[in-house]
């Protein structure tokens, strides 16, 4: 598309926004424009009708890291097309003053859609036909934290026919807090008050996900220790458990001695035989945890079993008494079903525990059955 008209090979000084500095160079009157309704922000915007060559097509959306779904971009290509209005939803884009060329705020289905039609030969019925190739956008001049905003309300809010998945929105939820989206009172909040924050703001930016949903894209969020969210009370995935313990157990036992579903495993160190059980949560105690590890003990021929606890579901004042009772709860089963647990090693997860355990690779508590 080399010989194609392109607005932003005739540049001429424009008046600058504020949040523009005064050599930026981009002559928006020669591109044509028009007034369309934007679902993600709700209203009207002023749009640009902006050719392909102009445009940045070597960066994917950062809410989707697998790229263009081809089968929702073709639906999308197919209303283009047939429908004859043409284009109904404009794209957003943002402009590179280094680069000088426009970068994809959102909409990058719709992108990869019309530019495949004008590929194989399809008009776009308001689609200027006295121009190149292009594509209907209104300019973004925000600051990150809101581009993130419009990324995620854009993306989460598509179901039934192309919703995000938790992953996509966690991933976003965090961009927005390190780009400072709820400003430095973040830092001085406590788990409580960052949990109510960051789900008022979802219930706001992508409702679906803002409900009976947080709580899963939270838990997400944080486990692991998320810096981005600094926490006071660190939540562990089960792979990150065992990664700890194979780090810093007494018997030797490594990563490669588990099998691949980690929790349940038999492992044969130094002539013992272990069982091994991985917990996140202190209910498991009361589930299928002393069943299954009953079970392990009497098929496998277990010698020792090991258990390794995180409870994402206790709270920093609540983990000293949870732990004691998973403690008494597993002597309650050892005297009065069967011997099953003999070694108890629960996470460092509070703050203290964190910051004094985790370095010299020390547990929390240990308990010996």
């Amino acid at each position: 598309m080399s010989n194609m008209k392109s607005a932003i090979g005739q540049l001429v000084p424009m008046v600058p926004s504020k949040s523009e500095p005064k050599n930026q160079n981009l002559n928006l009157s020669l591109y044509k424009k028009q007034k369309m309704h934007c679902p993600v922000t709700g209203g009207n915007k002023l749009c640009y009708y902006i050719p392909f060559d102009d445009i940045d097509d070597t960066r994917h959306n950062p809410a989707r890291p697998a790229g263009t779904d081809p089968t929702k971009a073709l639906a999308i290509q197919e209303s283009l097309i047939s429908f004859p209005t043409g284009q109904e939803e404009p794209i957003c884009v943002e402009w590179s003053k280094i680069a000088k060329v426009w970068n994809k705020v959102f909409g990058y289905n719709r992108d990869w859609a019309a530019r495949d039609a004008f590929r194989l030969g399809f008009a776009i019925a308001n689609h200027p036909a006295n121009e190149p190739p292009g594509i209907w956008a209104w300019i973004f001049t925000g600051s990150p934290a809101e581009k993130t905003t419009l990324q995620l309300r854009e993306n989460a809010n598509k179901k039934p026919h192309s919703p995000a998945t938790k992953q996509q929105v966690v991933k976003l939820l965090g961009q927005y807090i390190s780009q400072g989206g709820f400003g430095q009172i973040w830092w001085t909040y406590s788990d409580t008050q960052k949990y109510d924050c960051a789900r008022k703001y979802m219930m706001v930016t992508a409702p679906i996900w803002g409900s009976r949903k947080f709580k899963g894209v939270w838990n997400l969020l944080t486990q692991n220790g998320n810096s981005k969210v600094a926490l006071s009370f660190r939540t562990w995935s089960k792979d990150k458990l065992a990664e700890y313990f194979c780090a810093h157990n007494p018997y030797g036992i490594v990563k490669g001695d588990l099998d691949a579903k980690l929790s349940g495993s038999k492992v044969i160190k130094n002539g013992k035989k272990y069982g091994i059980y991985f917990v996140s949560a202190k209910t498991e105690i009361a589930g299928a945890l002393p069943t299954n590890a009953s079970k392990l003990r009497v098929k496998r021929d277990i010698d020792e079993m090991i258990v390794v606890c995180a409870f994402n579901d206790s709270t920093v004042t609540g983990i000293k008494n949870h732990r004691k009772a998973f403690v008494d709860d597993s002597e309650w089963w050892n005297t009065e079903i069967k011997h099953v647990f003999d070694h108890i090693y629960f996470m460092p997860q509070t703050k203290k525990e964190t910051d004094n355990m985790m370095v010299a690779g020390q547990w929390a508590e240990y308990a010996q059955l």
